[in-house]
């Protein structure tokens, strides 16, 4: 695994999301997850980042009976040519021995209610030796089918994912997720659960919804198209404060002329009564609009336990295309507000049809704003805040 992915990691039970675990052997449940620290597919433009996440939540494929499925909306219809995951075969606790040999299926949906998985298949692929897979290969990893499946927009697909070697116990590896540490209903802002989930089966028993769990997946087409959700992980790690001089944005540039009546962003509000200040600007820093979140809007967390927060505008703007903007969300030093953003893959092949493509974060530093730093590197322009627009 990447090392600037998993410096720092905190294992939790899924049956009691707020409690540490601490042992080996605890931490081979199916409900492991970690969330990164420091020292450790959004459809158009009004969704911005349309996520969030606090971290990676992983599930260990065999050693308590685990199944997965990525239960997901098919935004276009054609072949699909190949789908790109994020596994997890060689970290101690969440994966052990050759990896396991992975058998992973697209299903159809049983169209209940509940949603599960058919017995189906629209295509099958195995997943064997990935430890001889170089980094960053046998992480981000690409299943090709020989003989593509068709799949039709607006029908929902399972990718099943379940661990067929004969000695699952000690050869086995993770698939990895998004997850928020208190989750919401719906998990996503802009996306329905029934569109985007992630199910697990534990020793044959039914299938069901892990709350607060997003999948990482790409679906590549055989026309070009692609879908999915390319964001890799959030950088809770790394938060920046929002406080007198001290203010975060997104900075985009519009492709084609867009309309945008409201603006939510994910953060935490640590203390204070001042409101959240956000300001839509051009580039220049002529504004657009402004407008306040009063605090008592936002309860108070701590930093890695952020909220979704929105402000409507009481109008309707329409961003130009070639034009560059920015979010800025701004308060007084008497209050202290905290964000952080999620990361983009594309350094590991995600396509930008799977994230937000047409900007990135930055914070003020010493009157000057900067793209986030993370893993030691400043500037970075992989990330966006956890942010969205809506259209009216």
């Amino acid at each position: 695994m990447p090392p600037h992915l998993v410096q720092r990691m905190v294992q939790y039970s899924a049956l009691r999301p707020g409690m540490m675990r601490s042992t080996a052997s605890e931490a081979l449940h199916c409900g492991q997850f970690d969330i990164t620290c420091l020292g450790d597919g959004v459809a158009g433009f009004e969704d911005g980042a349309g996520l969030g996440s606090d971290g990676l939540a992983n599930t260990p494929l065999g050693p308590q009976g685990c199944e997965v499925s990525y239960r997901f909306l098919a935004k276009h219809s054609g072949y699909v040519s190949q789908i790109r995951v994020y596994l997890i075969p060689d970290k101690s606790g969440y994966a052990a021995g050759t990896g396991g040999l992975i058998h992973v299926t697209l299903n159809t949906d049983d169209g209940t209610s509940s949603h599960r998985p058919t017995s189906t298949w629209l295509a099958s692929y195995w997943i064997s030796n990935i430890l001889s897979l170089p980094s960053p290969s046998r992480y981000f990893y690409v299943m090709k089918f020989s003989t593509p499946p068709w799949v039709t927009a607006g029908r929902l697909y399972h990718l099943v994912f379940k661990n067929a070697d004969k000695w699952p116990t000690y050869n086995y590896l993770s698939v990895d997720d998004l997850y928020h540490v208190k989750p919401t209903s719906p998990s996503q802002p802009t996306i329905n659960d029934t569109n985007l989930a992630v199910l697990m089966s534990s020793g044959g028993g039914p299938w069901k919804e892990r709350s607060g769990y997003t999948p990482i997946y790409e679906l590549d087409f055989t026309s070009g198209a692609s879908e999915g959700v390319g964001y890799i992980e959030g950088w809770v790690g790394a938060p920046r404060t929002i406080s007198g001089a001290h203010a975060v944005r997104e900075t985009f540039t519009v492709s084609s002329n867009v309309s945008v009546s409201t603006a939510a962003i994910r953060l935490s509000r640590i203390y204070g009564t001042a409101p959240l200040v956000v300001r839509l600007e051009n580039a220049n820093g002529t504004l657009v609009h402004q407008g306040s979140i009063p605090a008592a809007n936002i309860p108070v967390t701590n930093a890695s336990s952020p909220v979704w927060t929105k402000l409507f505008f009481g109008a309707s703007y329409t961003l130009l295309a070639g034009h560059t903007y920015h979010l800025v969300f701004e308060s007084s030093s008497t209050s202290l507000y905290e964000a952080f953003p999620i990361r983009k893959g594309y350094f590991y092949g995600f396509k930008a049809t799977t994230y937000f493509p047409y900007g990135h974060a930055e914070f003020n530093q010493n009157g000057t704003w900067v793209g986030w730093t993370q893993w030691g590197q400043t500037n970075r322009l992989d990330g966006d805040l956890q942010f969205y627009f809506n259209t009216p």
